[in-house]
């Protein structure tokens, strides 16, 4: 065994030992009867956060209360096996009535086909695509259905040293649009560390591309600017307002006679 892998196994046994004296709060919490899902806190990647891709409200709640369900910081997460029961995701989404099984079910096999595009610089690559899940299996007798990530995407969802962000699931469960909380979790992504902020949520996004936001909204590439302003920035801006009071400012930057890119600020009130 090379040094390198000594020290490789150390590390390893290092991480068992610390995680065997401490409990995995998530598991803890998931077993409990008394458990709240909207408890739960959403860590993601920079890279996921920004992602490109385009989920129904549906989608979008499973996937984010799939994810709530990982401890970030653990290694010892059921990945293979994580259970979303109806009961669960009907009290975090009252909305869905006595159809939350079978949104859940539809979620499920949407996203085993979706596919995200997402940017990985650290390997020399532009953007790479990837389907969500591995496999989804359904349970209509026990209420559940039981998801396994894809394995590739593991990584921007667990260990994460840099570059992630997180926010309570609570934070979202009222939004009634997909837009909405694709664009709040990339402004989540951008916030500047409270500590700078005088304890509010606040930042900025300098010259974003008018096209790639779209491409990470999921937006129909059909939509005119005024149908982009009026369909989703104007929605996103009122929904943010109303249900988490963050304000966002956009100023139009033009290039030639089109608006091509945006700064975007926000901050909580």
């Amino acid at each position: 065994m090379s040094d390198l892998e000594k020290m490789l196994a150390s590390l390893r046994r290092a991480q068992e030992n610390r995680e065997a004296q401490t409990k995995n709060k998530n598991l803890v919490a998931n077993a409990s009867p008394f458990h709240d899902l909207t408890d739960n806190t959403i860590t993601k990647s920079h890279a996921l956060s920004r992602a490109y891709y385009r989920l129904s409200l549906t989608e979008k709640r499973c996937m984010e209360a799939l994810i709530s369900k990982l401890h970030p910081l653990r290694t010892d997460n059921q990945l293979q096996h994580i259970e979303l029961l109806a009961t669960e995701y009907l009290k975090a989404f009252p909305d869905a009535g006595k159809h939350a099984y079978e949104q859940l079910a539809d979620a499920g096999d949407a996203l085993v086909n979706r596919v995200i595009t997402i940017d990985n610089p650290k390997e020399g690559i532009d953007r790479e695509k990837l389907t969500l899940m591995a496999r989804v299996r359904y349970q209509p007798k026990q209420g559940k259905i039981v998801c396994t990530f894809n394995p590739l995407v593991v990584p921007h969802l667990i260990g994460l040293r840099e570059k992630f962000s997180s926010y309570p699931l609570k934070k979202a469960v009222d939004f009634q649009s997909s837009y909405t909380w694709r664009f709040y979790e990339i402004l989540v992504s951008w916030a500047q560390p409270k500590k700078e902020t005088k304890g509010l949520f606040a930042g900025w996004i300098k010259n974003q591309s008018v096209d790639e936001l779209r491409e990470m909204l999921g937006v129909p590439s059909s939509y005119k600017w005024s149908d982009f302003q009026r369909q989703v920035i104007d929605v996103v801006t009122k929904e943010l307002k109303e249900k988490t009071k963050i304000s966002v400012f956009f100023e139009n930057v033009k290039t030639v006679r089109k608006i091509t890119h945006l700064n975007i600020s926000f901050i909580e009130d």
